[in-house]
């Protein structure tokens, strides 16, 4: 017996519309497909266009975007130089008004110590005169000493505060540094004996000579001891060296203090700046400023705990014919 699904369903009307509407599309269809050669070419070409102006503005979309990543580092690195320039002026500014308070301070300081210092010597001259008359009284020569202790101290102040605000031209000349090392630690005697502290020289010959002017070295010396004798105020030992180097004539001032705090080592050449309780912080600006004046160089080597030394190098002076 035949399957109904075997044999063909009869064409009705709708099917046969059906079917001729599916062909029409399809000769449409076939028809919108370019046959001729030139037009596949034109569309070739069209795509190749599209391609290489794609290509195109992908390169420059990643110039831009390299161009905007250098502007933006430009912008950045301005900024920060900016903000520097910026900073600079206000030290700048705030330095100035330093220098200018201290041009201040400096007149008005040397108006001072020019009235003072007379009367300091008139008094240093009469209290060397009781010391002598006081010789068979021993607390009273105590007393005498503290005295003249006292005094020497505030002329040392006032010649530094003197030598700060001079202008300093030095007359070079041919100096014995040995000579004018011991004539200074004379005027450190009674300091040294009074803190128990031992000296030791350590001269490379009886006589080491420099070009300088003695009357700006003498003060280098003498505030360099003294600055080493007030940092041991429980005694200990002040070394001074002097000998010929290759970069000139060496002096060097040694202590056995507790050193110079750490950081402290740029800062203590600074005018008022002091670590000690006591002290105006101006004998290493004066050493510092006639040193330079002399044509020399100052260096400080220092560790905290063991001492601090300071080295002055001068030109070296000739050998006498």
């Amino acid at each position: 017996m035949r399957s109904c699904a075997a044999r063909p369903a009869p064409p009705d009307g709708a099917s046969r519309c059906h079917e001729r509407e599916r062909e029409r599309r399809i000769s449409m269809s076939l028809a919108a497909i370019p046959q001729a050669p030139e037009e596949l070419h034109g569309l070739a070409r069209a795509f190749d266009g599209f391609t290489a102006a794609t290509a195109r503005l992908e390169r420059e979309y990643a110039t831009l975007r390299a161009r905007l990543v250098r502007l933006t580092v430009e912008v950045e690195e301005k900024n920060r130089l900016l903000a520097e320039s910026l900073e600079r002026e206000r030290r700048l500014e705030a330095e100035a008004l330093r220098q200018s308070r201290l041009a201040a301070m400096g007149e008005m300081a040397a108006m001072l110590a020019h009235e003072v210092r007379n009367p300091l010597g008139a008094m240093e001259l009469f209290t060397g005169l009781l010391l002598e008359d006081l010789r068979d009284r021993p607390d009273a020569v105590r007393l005498a000493r503290q005295v003249a202790s006292g005094i020497t101290d505030l002329n040392h102040l006032v010649t530094n505060l003197l030598e700060f605000t001079r202008t300093h031209v030095p007359r070079k000349q041919r100096v014995d540094c040995c000579a004018l090392a011991e004539e200074t630690l004379r005027y450190l005697a009674d300091l040294a004996a009074a803190h128990a502290i031992v000296v030791e020289r350590r001269y490379a010959a009886p006589a080491v000579f420099a070009v300088a002017d003695q009357h700006l070295l003498r003060p280098v010396l003498l505030n360099l001891m003294r600055n080493a004798a007030q940092a041991m105020p429980g005694g200990g030992t002040l070394t001074i060296g002097v000998e010929a180097g290759a970069d000139g004539t060496r002096l060097t001032v040694a202590d056995t203090g507790p050193g110079i705090p750490a950081g402290a080592e740029a800062d203590i050449f600074r005018p008022f700046f002091t670590t000690r309780a006591k002290g105006t912080g101006l004998g290493l600006a004066v050493v510092q400023e006639l040193v330079v004046a002399m044509g020399g160089t100052l260096a400080v080597a220092s560790e905290p705990g063991r001492g601090a030394a300071f080295t002055v190098v001068l030109p070296a002076a000739e050998e006498e014919a």
